[in-house]
């Protein structure tokens, strides 16, 4: 399309936000506004709810344990907190039976009946068959990391402040819901100990929160339980604060949120996660950020759903969400369950493919269906836990040579999961993906040998947290860019900042709104900065 085009849509979506502040209930809020500055959270420490159309399932922190269970007050009930931590801090609130497509004013109140903070609204989805006309949706990656010393003048990660200036602008958007896909938590155990700037991390960062964790010890021993949550509260709770209450979100885990990255070299290999990462990553989902609520198409059986402290239906890995017949979108973390197995290999479990493929094929349930997946399609940076055997060599990216550690069977799975996109007739094949530090739109009309039916829409959403250290241009000395096994048209190329997308979706289309950002920008600039792309996806293009 030509630039005309964009420059049409990118003003129509200027105006409509900027017309919706004071004309409609889609309105633009401000930064102040968004972050919930006037709404006074008491000892509340953090809130993150997910929902469905029946169900709340809310996950709660408070500044210092609670002598009692606080009590949720809903809808002239109350429903009984369930302690998720050790000391009376992290609370759970799991309350069903709800009706679709309803708002509900919450409060939560100490075990004396006394309020403790503000009420709040908070609403289920519309339930299947019923056919809402619009739905509004923030995504982004890599929320995690922390700020802190320069290393030879760059930082690692942005600068908490900014980041909350960040959220608060997608915020400002009034979605209806977020999904926050991967790498919540950087604290890698190993793989920060084999840099180069391995001292510096121990010294200014490591020892600020407690030292190391003892991966012989669990998560929640005495030796670990204070750096872990130190750690934690910072990257996570600091992050959202009460700023998601009444919004409920989406957390899709990645390989940081296993306690390391994923590399693979003669000393060392990180995935699949030793025994303490998949530990870590549900400890720290149990404490901090929803499990995925049941779905009643996605088996009970599958991976991640039989722990024994979650709550009744949930799964930790692999979910999906359901907006009437407006969309669904399917949530897979691709690192946790990833095997080696050479030709056989997979990223996800075979249960969990045969899950998605068919839900992929059922396109009488919805109008439109998205992947969601914590390991991107189309691009690669080199990396070792990809879908492509792609390496760097002489600072560009090649197939040429081995990747140490890669398995043909993750591509072979990559064409399966496609192939199935691409049949679609009905719907356009769309993934909304995180991973990478970075914004871009591709479509991909060719995988391998594979001749797509129709092409693949992919949507890198854009990284809170990056700093200058976690872009792949910086560690890796390239951009991340489509692998040599694919054939895509680059709508937007890879730009290396900071920023979140914006996904509006009726009947006729998905439209999707990329916002970026990077030092040394103004921060003042976030709070009215506009789309770099606005790319539109009709419903069956």
């Amino acid at each position: 399309m030509d630039n005309s085009f964009w420059q049409l849509t990118r003003r129509k979506f200027i105006t409509d936000t900027s017309a919706a502040a004071t004309a409609s209930a889609v309105g633009l809020l401000s930064v102040g506004e968004a972050w919930g500055a006037s709404w006074d959270a008491g000892p509340l420490n953090h809130i993150v709810p997910t929902a469905n159309h029946e169900r709340f399932l809310v996950k709660t922190s408070f500044k210092a344990p609670l002598k009692g269970a606080p009590l949720l007050s809903i809808d002239r009930r109350s429903v009984t907190g369930q302690r998720t931590d050790d000391e009376g801090r992290f609370w759970r609130f799991d309350v069903s039976g709800l009706a679709p497509d309803r708002q509900y004013e919450l409060r939560i109140v100490g075990a004396d009946g006394a309020p403790l903070c503000d009420a709040w609204p908070l609403k289920t989805f519309p339930a299947p068959g019923t056919r809402p006309t619009r739905l509004r949706i923030l995504s982004y990656t890599c929320g995690g990391g922390f700020d802190g010393p320069l290393l030879k003048d760059k930082t690692l990660w942005l600068d908490m402040t900014a980041r909350r200036r960040l959220l608060a602008r997608g915020m400002g958007f009034q979605p209806d819901v977020v999904f926050a896909n991967g790498d919540h938590i950087y604290w890698d155990v190993r793989t920060w100990l084999n840099k180069p700037f391995a001292a510096f991390l121990q010294e200014k960062f490591l020892a600020r929160f407690g030292g190391a964790l003892d991966i012989s010890l669990p998560m929640m021993h005495p030796r670990n339980a204070a750096i872990f949550q130190a750690v934690a509260d910072y990257q996570i709770a600091g992050l959202y604060g009460t700023s998601l209450r009444s919004t409920p979100a989406f957390f899709v885990t990645d390989d940081h949120d296993n306690f390391e990255n994923d590399e693979f070299d003669e000393e060392l290999s990180t995935m699949p996660p030793n025994s303490y990462g998949p530990a870590g990553v549900e400890q720290t989902q149990h404490m901090y950020y929803p499990e995925f609520l049941p779905d009643g198409n996605r088996p009970d059986w599958l991976p991640g759903g039989d722990r024994a402290k979650l709550a009744p239906g949930t799964n930790t890995g692999f979910g999906a969400f359901r907006y009437g017949n407006l969309l669904e979108a399917l949530m897979y973390d691709c690192r946790r369950w990833v095997d080696y197995a050479g030709d056989h290999a997979r990223m996800i479990p075979q249960w969990v493919e045969n899950w998605i493929v068919q839900r992929t094929a059922a396109e009488e349930d919805t109008t439109h269906l998205l992947h969601i997946p914590s390991l991107p399609f189309s691009h690669s940076a080199g990396k070792l836990g990809e879908w492509y055997p792609d390496v760097v060599d002489n600072g560009e990216l090649t197939i040429a040579k081995e990747k140490p550690g890669w398995q043909r069977g993750w591509f072979g799975q990559h064409q399966r999961l496609i192939k199935a996109l691409s049949t679609q007739k009905q719907r356009s094949a769309v993934i909304v993906q995180g991973d990478y530090h970075a914004s871009a739109v591709t479509r991909i009309k060719r995988s391998g040998p594979l001749v797509l039916d129709r092409p693949v829409h992919t949507i890198t959403t854009g990284t809170l947290g990056s700093g200058d250290y976690a872009f792949p241009s910086f560690f890796h000395g390239i951009k991340a860019s489509s692998s040599e096994l694919i054939g895509a048209d680059e709508q937007l190329p890879v730009i290396e900042k900071n920023g979140f997308t914006i996904i509006d979706v009726t009947p006729d289309k998905l439209t999707l709104s990329l916002f970026t950002w990077r030092p040394p920008q103004d921060p003042a600039l976030i709070d009215t900065m506009e789309p770099t792309l606005i790319y539109e996806i009709p419903r069956n293009s």
